[in-house]
């Protein structure tokens, strides 16, 4: 037996014929499906459904800031002269302002003449005061800076 086994072992020979074909196979179960087929193409699309009910209205916005005034439009035309008033509307109305005139006329004499009246009463209390006399000689005082001045300004 030891004959029998190869110790070494060379190149391999060329391949033997094919063998026989075995038998053909079971057949399927019957009403199996086949492989899907290609996916066919996109229908239509349908029709547009109805807008929904419409939302609640927001709040307003601020006020915004007014713009540019624009030019005054032209003036228009004068209306027709009215008629004047007659003599006997007028005539109140004159009364009135004439007797305002002489109330007011009235009023600045009354004044005027209260004013005179202080003044001649303040000239007779200084007339009476003991302190002042009408001396000549305090006159002399004021002659003699004058004639300094005058002096002063020939030099």
């Amino acid at each position: 037996m030891a004959d029998d086994t190869v110790t070494r072992q060379g190149r391999q020979g060329p391949q033997g014929a094919r063998g026989r074909p075995g038998e053909p196979g079971r057949p399927g179960p019957q009403g199996h499906p086949g492989r899907p087929g290609p996916e066919g193409s996109r229908g239509k699309a349908g029709p547009q459904g109805k807008p929904g009910p419409q939302g609640k209205r927001g709040e307003a916005g601020p006020q915004g800031k007014p713009g540019a005034r624009g030019e005054a439009g032209p003036r228009g035309e004068a209306g027709p002269p009215g008629q004047l008033p007659s003599i006997e509307q007028v005539m109140p109305w004159l009364h009135l302002v004439f007797d305002a005139w002489e109330d007011y006329r009235r009023m600045r004499e009354g004044e005027r003449e209260a004013a005179e009246r202080e003044a001649a009463t303040r000239e007779a209390l200084e007339e009476d005061e003991p302190g002042e006399s009408d001396d000549p000689d305090d006159d002399d005082s004021h002659r003699k800076d004058k004639k300094k001045k005058r002096r002063k300004d020939k030099k």
